[in-house]
């Protein structure tokens, strides 16, 4: 009795301390680094395309070119920064309609890292920075690593995370919000690390 006491003793501990850690263990971010392309991610609520902006406004874009993706199509009829709040955001800070790339196409974050890596084979583009939420950082250098193989294609990354004031990698479970979107990355991580781990997971 004694023994199990002390096993479920252990694993509470490192169940509580796993939890407290977790902060740091999703946010892998980088600082900033000139590359041939910036990316702002789709499922923005205004702090990546804000983030991409300022980046942009200090050259960080080689080919001075921002790719959106997560972007409506629906109606070829407009333009598409005119369906993009994000475009037209874009847009009326100066950054020309020429040097916003839309991705149509994508459903997830997997098929928008996919799809950047074709966008750079095809345009001889050799380096790319992904503009999101710190905490989402750990599954876009996943799908970047494991799956899409950057490295083999010789394509470098960094991902570089917005200034959210309601994030602390340190202290991340003191904000309701913090705790949920760390959650939430626990779960789809732990999916997709599954069905890589049995071959399920394939580049497009």
């Amino acid at each position: 009795m004694k023994k199990r006491y002390w096993i479920v003793l252990f694993v509470a501990v490192a169940s509580i301390g796993l939890f407290l850690n977790l902060g740091n263990f999703f946010d892998v971010s980088q600082e900033p680094k000139q590359s041939d392309i910036i990316v702002s991610l789709g499922g923005d609520n205004g702090s990546r395309i804000k983030k991409t902006l300022e980046l942009y406004d200090n050259n960080m874009s080689k080919s001075g070119k921002i790719i959106l993706t997560g972007v409506d199509g629906f109606d070829h009829g407009m333009k598409l920064y005119e369906l993009d709040w994000r475009a037209d955001y874009l847009a009326k800070k100066g950054v020309s309609h020429q040097n916003i790339v839309f991705n149509t196409k994508a459903k997830n974050t997997m098929e928008e890292i996919q799809f950047i890596k074709r966008y750079m084979l095809a345009n001889h583009l050799h380096s790319v920075m992904f503009v999101t939420d710190p905490p989402h950082s750990r599954r876009i250098r996943f799908f970047a690593s494991e799956v899409a193989k950057y490295k083999d294609a010789n394509i470098s990354y960094r991902v570089v995370a917005t200034n959210d004031a309601w994030w602390d990698r340190d202290h991340y479970y003191r904000n309701p919000d913090a705790v949920i979107f760390v959650l939430n990355e626990s779960i789809k991580l732990s999916y997709y690390y599954l069905l890589n781990l049995f071959g399920k997971l394939h580049e497009n």
